[in-house]
């Protein structure tokens, strides 16, 4: 006899939305943000948020980098810099957003990883190539990383600089003891300056003098501001 499997298909489809809803109750994120997530995006910020808790796991990481990440004055020290800092594995997963990220690119830290637990989900596609090539170059954990990338921004930051954002990254690995999860798959932390047409100053900032400058092709100045 056939034997409908529609309840048992159902109870299932029921179970799993119950963990997905006690998932976003224990995301480390404000009451509003949590309202307004699709289940996707409490399982990408759920991906995130454990790769941060066992990266930081005792013996895991070097102490310097966990005390950098996890320092309670990190995100008040970073709005007085002109970018955000981003942790990431070799093969691309998130591991840290910084909170100002929405300063820069006009998503907050919860809507721009909401668009995916990878770097390639923020980075604009025809980078995707530029950010694996400095991935996957030899001997990671010897050399600092220096190149540039589009990120994707709110549809507010593209009209005002006519598309994604040019940003500059600066980086290295960090390695890890050997045999861990994260010696063969060690992890990128960058500080990521966006390459605005004129610099962000805030009331804050330690970059506070500025000037402009032209140049010809062979950088002879034209004019300089006072």
């Amino acid at each position: 006899m056939y034997r409908s499997t529609k309840g048992a298909s159902k109870a299932r489809r029921d179970q799993i939305n119950a963990e997905i809803r006690n998932l976003k109750d224990l995301l480390p994120i404000a009451e509003g943000d949590k309202l307004r997530l699709s289940y996707l995006h409490i399982m990408s910020l759920a991906c995130i948020y454990t790769r941060k808790s066992i990266f930081f796991s005792r013996g895991e990481t070097p102490e310097s980098l966990e005390s950098l990440l996890s320092s309670p004055d990190l995100e008040d020290f970073m709005q007085m810099l002109p970018g955000f800092l981003l942790a990431f594995t070799g093969e691309g997963k998130l591991i840290y957003v910084s909170e100002n990220v929405a300063e820069h690119l006009g998503h907050s830290m919860v809507d721009l990883v909401a668009q995916g637990d990878s770097i390639y989900d923020i980075v604009d596609p025809t980078d995707h190539f530029v950010v694996r090539s400095q991935l996957t170059l030899a001997s990671p954990t010897d050399t600092e990383r220096l190149f540039r990338c589009h990120f994707n921004t709110s549809k507010t930051i593209r009209r005002q600089s006519a598309g994604n954002k040019l940003v500059l990254i600066r980086g290295k690995f960090h390695q890890s003891p050997s045999g861990s999860y994260w010696s063969s798959n060690p992890v990128f932390t960058a500080f990521c300056t966006p390459l605005d047409p004129k610099p962000r100053l805030g009331p804050n900032s330690f970059f506070l003098s500025s000037f402009e400058s032209h140049h010809t092709k062979d950088l002879a100045v034209v004019d300089i501001s006072e």
